[in-house]
């Protein structure tokens, strides 16, 4: 039987090493600016607004959560700062890489992707301010779409901002920011074939590797009790 288990996204690592690293070639260069004096400051400057920057990075990949995803028998869940999502693995009807085709080339996009067969599920779990943040991060797909010319431009603005109503296969009505990212699926699925989009950085092996892993576990989900 697959234990539980809890992944610890690339995003996050090395952030205490660089917030500790940074902070200390600070008081470093606060020492060797007095001790200069009056000379080699713009040198001095400039090496310490260096390592105010690598404490801002440790600290933003700190305020990360500690696990992107938690894997169990039953479900997928997945951890964000202002909120998360989770899915039934009988609700995952397919998972892969996206990949786009051009001419004889096919070319694979940094994410994972979700089909999903009930929007119903997963809908209600969703905060408005993640569903917002999801919008947001969403858009570059959509401008990728257009540079491989899958959607057309006039589309693409159209669904930058999407409709504020929805109706589920169900007849279930969501308003609202819900309402936009139930139709940003939908369209994802149009563009790619699947509902989410996950990008590589929460993930903590290469993609394929990952898609094999959630596999795994959906295919464990889908046998008899004995024989997990």
């Amino acid at each position: 039987m697959l234990e539980t288990q809890h992944i610890e996204p690339m995003s996050r690592r090395h952030g205490l090493s660089l917030t500790v690293m940074g902070a200390t070639f600070m008081l470093i260069l606060l020492g060797v600016l007095y001790w200069l004096g009056g000379r080699g400051h713009l040198v001095v400057y400039f090496l310490f607004l260096a390592s105010l920057v690598t404490t801002l990075l440790g600290i933003l990949k700190l305020r990360e959560p500690v696990y992107s995803f938690s894997l169990s028998r039953d479900s997928l869940h997945f951890h964000h700062k202002i909120g998360g999502w989770s899915l039934h693995w009988s609700n995952v009807v397919r998972i892969d890489q996206p990949r786009f085709s051009v001419g004889l080339e096919l070319t694979e996009l940094p994410y994972i992707g979700l089909k999903i067969r009930d929007y119903d599920e997963l809908l209600p779990l969703i905060t408005p301010r993640l569903a917002v943040h999801l919008l947001t991060e969403q858009r570059p797909l959509l401008a990728m779409a257009l540079r491989y010319q899958v959607v057309t431009r006039s589309q693409l603005q159209d669904w930058l901002i999407e409709d504020s109503h929805y109706r589920s296969a169900s007849g279930r009505r969501y308003e609202g920011i819900l309402a936009m990212l139930a139709n940003r699926m939908s369209h994802l699925r149009q563009l790619y074939g699947y509902d989410l989009l996950v990008h590589e950085s929460n993930l903590d092996r290469d993609t394929p590797d990952f898609v094999a892993l959630l596999r795994r576990y959906q295919s464990a989900n889908s046998l008899p009790p004995e024989q997990h």
